[in-house]
Formats: C-alpha cells, sequence, structure tokens
C-alpha cells in the first residue's frame, strides 16, 4: 500500500490531539497543577511514569520537573516507564 511503518505511526499519533488521550485515560494530570512553587518534595518512594518518558521517584519530583521545564508533564501511569 505505500505505508511505511513509521509513517502509520506518525499518522496514528496526529489522529488523536492532546484532549482526546488525556479523556482516554492515557494521560492524568497531576496534582500539582496549581501550585506556584514547590520548595521541597517528601521522600516516600511512588514512582510514576511521566508523559515526556522519565521515571520520576514520586508525583511531587515530577511537578518540580513541569516547574523547571515550563512543560505540560502528565502521569501516564503510577508505576516505573
Amino acid at each position: 500500500m505505500g505505508w511505511s511503518r513509521a509513517g502509520l505511526h506518525e499518522s496514528r499519533i496526529r489522529s488523536f490531539s492532546r484532549a482526546e488521550e488525556e479523556n482516554s485515560g492515557l494521560y492524568r494530570k497531576p496534582s500539582c497543577v496549581d501550585m506556584v512553587e514547590i520548595l521541597a518534595c517528601p521522600m516516600n518512594l511512588a514512582p510514576v511514569c511521566g508523559s515526556d518518558g522519565n521515571t520520576y521517584p514520586n508525583e511531587c519530583a515530577l511537578c518540580v520537573q513541569r516547574q523547571e521545564t515550563r512543560m505540560d508533564i502528565f502521569v501516564m501511569k503510577e508505576e516505573s516507564c
């Protein structure tokens, strides 16, 4: 058909908007969305997988990364990536 595997993958990515992905349950907004500045995070180990593909030790650490990079990083799952 002329479709490469990469082309097919790209078309699937483009077919879903961010809002559709969030509503499908693939992503969850972290609980830090309204925080202005995080001064310290708890030391508990409760890994979360961020939508950027990184594993964070807990949701607070993901929130710090969101603030530092000013990127919309969502929680993909409540465990390591």
